[in-house]
């Protein structure tokens, strides 16, 4: 399994970043990242939404649109993951949920490691209408203390399986609330960061989650992005922008 670790990219690097190297590996790859500053995120048929523009230009928030489905997170203090699998290995003949209870499972396993009680969700709830992510938790997603604590999308091609995910360490919910014009109370109980229930370090989940994504997918193997591939992730940007910025 290749590993990559890259901190405080702009939302636009780490989402063109994601497609880009789905693109061009050829065996699973870990990718581990933080964003530069706070970010809302976008899925990517979510083009209807209203976003508080004000209160992101004042508060220095920047809006993406990823590259996978779902609903808006928003990105700040939290560990983000990436997992691509190209279409040649066997895990991406996984059907969407398949593939998906794979991946939670490794963070699943790391995140319990760290001495948190968390369950990880087997059953289809029904899905609430608020566009934000982590109003409620989906099927095989992860809750501490009856909480959604990771939020997470996929992108499936003919070439490659692409899945990444938030682990929050805070939950910021008046932030994310008013990005997306929603009352702060209607989600204050719905979601939680790890750091909010115990002392855990970014470092330390970290580790946790690359030993347990080595327990399937084999030792960790660094991967280094070239300047060519840095200039195809640059000239990518474009495509993840949205309106706020």
């Amino acid at each position: 399994m290749l590993l990559l670790r890259t901190w405080n990219f702009s939302g636009r690097t780490n989402m063109a970043m994601d497609v880009v190297l789905a693109e061009t590996v050829k065996e699973p790859l870990l990718r581990l990242y933080t964003w530069a500053r706070p970010t809302l995120s976008l899925g990517r048929h979510q083009k209807r939404i209203e976003l508080n523009v004000d209160y992101m230009r004042q508060k220095g928030i920047e809006c993406v649109v990823r590259p996978t489905g779902g609903r808006a997170v928003l990105h700040q203090d939290e560990l983000t993951y990436a997992f691509i699998v190209p279409a040649s290995h066997e895990l991406a003949r996984k059907n969407l949920e398949e593939f998906h209870r794979i991946v939670s499972e490794r963070v699943f396993l790391a995140v319990r490691k760290l001495g948190f009680d968390v369950k990880m969700e087997a059953r289809k709830r029904t899905m609430a209408k608020s566009p934000a992510c982590f109003d409620s938790p989906g099927v095989y997603e992860i809750t501490l203390n009856g909480k959604k604590l990771v939020g997470s999308a996929q992108m499936r091609t003919r070439d490659f399986v692409l899945e990444h995910g938030s682990i929050l360490l805070k939950s910021h919910v008046e932030e994310y609330a008013r990005c997306l014009n929603l009352n702060p109370d209607s989600l204050k109980e719905k979601f939680v960061g790890l750091q909010e229930v115990k002392d855990v370090t970014l470092e330390e989940l970290e580790k946790s989650l690359i030993e347990s994504f080595c327990e399937s997918f084999g030792p960790a193997e660094s991967f280094t992005l070239s300047f060519e591939l840095l200039n195809r992730i640059y000239e990518r940007e474009v495509q993840f922008g949205c309106p706020v910025n």
